[in-house]
């Protein structure tokens, strides 16, 4: 089991790295571009063509050659480095008259035989067909002198092409360059992601957070428009008939947890928030509250994050009624719920007011509210602001019965985090776990039969 765990959380967290990786594509794009031109410029600015001339010889001495093939071409490895050396240059380019002469020599022998190919390559043409000319002279007038076992017998002498051995190519630079990039960068992000601070499994939670895990909801895929690369508008609810069964039931296991742990601690005012923003507390917020609607619930489901409300557009709610206008002594409360049929929900939605979102939050109307809606409703559920650097939430807080802090995967560092609970829990120690919320597909997850799951197999015979 332990080991099926391991493979499971390296699974998700290479996940995460892979999902961090195509949303920063276009800068790993960008970065191709940049080092495809960039090498194709150097390459362009430092190009040397290089010519070769080459003919083939056959290496003869005194003795029987054929008879000794083994030592014959253990020797041009001996040659090589011969005509690689000083004393060979210096011959050429006193021949040549020059001190300017680049010479690179290479010989190779002929299926193990006697017989070799020799191949002389300089930036000029004229170097590479002379250099291998009084190469071979040098050779041969030397033996005596040098003690050479083998002479050279030429036997032809290939004309030398105009064109470069190396030939420069535009789009293989292009190429070269961005294909070299596109690793490096891939490799790079690659590391970085997999080592950052994050929550990347929902078993992280337990271990490296201060807060007990209370709930993990899994990555649904938003369902696509008509045209497949725009995401729908549409918010992810449980009442929709295009969302997952998985995903329902993970609402469905959050809400239990909840009744269960509210029945005995005497919670009707939850909060839930999150350490940063986009980690998906307004979703499981609203989704909480219709599943406990659908559990025969009074709900009533408000709208706190008055920087950015969120619900109106979740449940495409259009009217003119929000919690502002109570908040600033304008109507009562009531009047400003808009009801849900459909869901059996009272939703009291918020318009944006960045400037007094911190003292109408915390005003002496929110905590009536709150004292009001206890006796009305079985539940009150408040979708707040981020908890991590911004004080309504933290203030919010302390009119709470119960707070989840909402940890979206592979987004807040372990560090934000538990700053965050702290914060929460420095203001009033009621948070009761935090929801894990996933952002990439679990492909591990658990997926048995009804049959399994509902305990009807206990029934088989054996």
């Amino acid at each position: 089991m332990d080991g099926i765990k391991e493979n499971r959380q390296l699974i998700m967290k290479l996940s995460c790295v892979v999902s961090n990786i195509i949303k920063k594509l276009h800068i790993v794009l960008l970065i191709m571009l940049i080092c495809g031109v960039g090498n194709d410029v150097i390459k362009t600015l430092t190009y040397q063509p290089l010519y070769a001339a080459s003919m083939n010889a056959i290496m003869v001495n005194e003795a029987n050659t054929y008879s000794q093939l083994d030592q014959t071409v253990a020797y041009i490895k001996t040659m090589n480095y011969i005509f690689n050396g000083q004393v060979a240059n210096q011959y050429v380019k006193e021949k040549l008259q020059s001190e300017d002469v680049d010479l690179e020599v290479t010989l190779n022998s002929v299926n193990n035989t006697n017989q070799i190919t020799m191949q002389v390559i300089s930036s000029s043409k004229k170097n590479a067909y002379y250099g291998l000319k009084y190469l071979t002279q040098w050779y041969n007038s030397n033996r005596n002198q040098y003690n050479f076992p083998y002479e050279l017998n030429v036997q032809t002498i290939y004309p030398i092409s105009n064109t470069p051995i190396n030939v420069h190519s535009h789009f293989s630079n292009l190429k070269n360059g961005c294909l070299v990039s596109a690793i490096l960068s891939v490799f790079v992000l690659g590391v970085y992601y997999y080592f950052r601070d994050t929550i990347k499994t929902p078993y992280e939670i337990d271990q490296r957070i201060d807060c007990r895990l209370f709930a993990k909801i899994p990555h649904e895929r938003k369902p696509r428009g008509k045209k497949f690369w725009i995401k729908s508008k549409q918010a992810l609810l449980i009442t929709s008939l295009k969302t997952s069964f998985y995903y329902k039931e993970s609402i469905k296991k959050l809400r239990s947890r909840l009744e269960e742990s509210a029945t005995k601690h005497h919670y009707q005012v939850i909060m839930v928030t999150s350490s940063l923003e986009n980690e998906g507390k307004s979703s499981v917020a609203a989704n909480l509250a219709l599943s406990l609607a659908e559990n025969k619930k009074k709900v009533l489901l408000i709208d706190a994050d008055l920087r950015k409300p969120s619900l109106n557009k979740i449940f495409s709610i259009s009217s003119d009624r929000s919690i502002n206008q109570y908040l600033e002594g304008k109507s009562d409360w009531i009047s400003q719920i808009d009801f849900l049929k459909k869901n059996q929900l009272d939703v009291l939605c918020a318009d944006a007011n960045v400037e007094d979102a911190e003292e109408m939050v915390i005003s002496d109307r929110m905590q009536k509210l709150l004292k009001e809606a206890i006796h009305a409703y079985d539940y009150v559920i408040v979708d707040s602001s981020p908890a991590r650097f911004l004080n309504e939430s933290v203030m919010l807080n302390e009119l709470m019965d119960a707070t989840l802090l909402v940890v979206k995967q592979d987004v807040a560092s372990t560090q934000v985090i538990n700053e965050t609970i702290l914060r929460l829990v420095n203001s009033k120690n009621n948070l009761i776990g935090c929801v894990y919320n996933g952002s990439v597909n679990d492909f591990l997850k658990e997926s048995k039969a009804y049959g399994y799951r509902y305990g009807y197999s206990r029934y088989r015979r054996a």
